[in-house]
């Protein structure tokens, strides 16, 4: 798999996460799931955030850590050009 397919990947698992997170908070604000559901309704809400956190989360990581790698290897091409001989 390809450097720019698995950075595509991350970039989905991120979006799933944050609607899952986006659903979790419209029950929270918008239903009344809380109150009618008892602890089911709070254990399904909790469920949604922490499933989109899940999801999301390792995904920010490795695409900041691949941001840092490639930010190092410009610097480094710039602080050491080849030698023109």
């Amino acid at each position: 798999m390809s450097e720019q397919s698995i950075r595509k990947l991350m970039m989905l698992f991120i979006a799933i996460g944050l609607t899952l997170i986006a659903i979790g908070i419209y029950f929270i604000v918008f239903t009344d799931t809380v109150t009618k559901g008892g602890s089911d309704g709070i254990l399904k809400i909790a469920g949604f955030i922490a499933g989109g956190l899940f999801i999301s989360v390792p995904a920010k990581i490795y695409l900041t850590l691949q941001l840092m790698k490639y930010n190092d290897e410009k610097l480094r091409a710039r602080n050491n050009p080849p030698d023109e001989n």
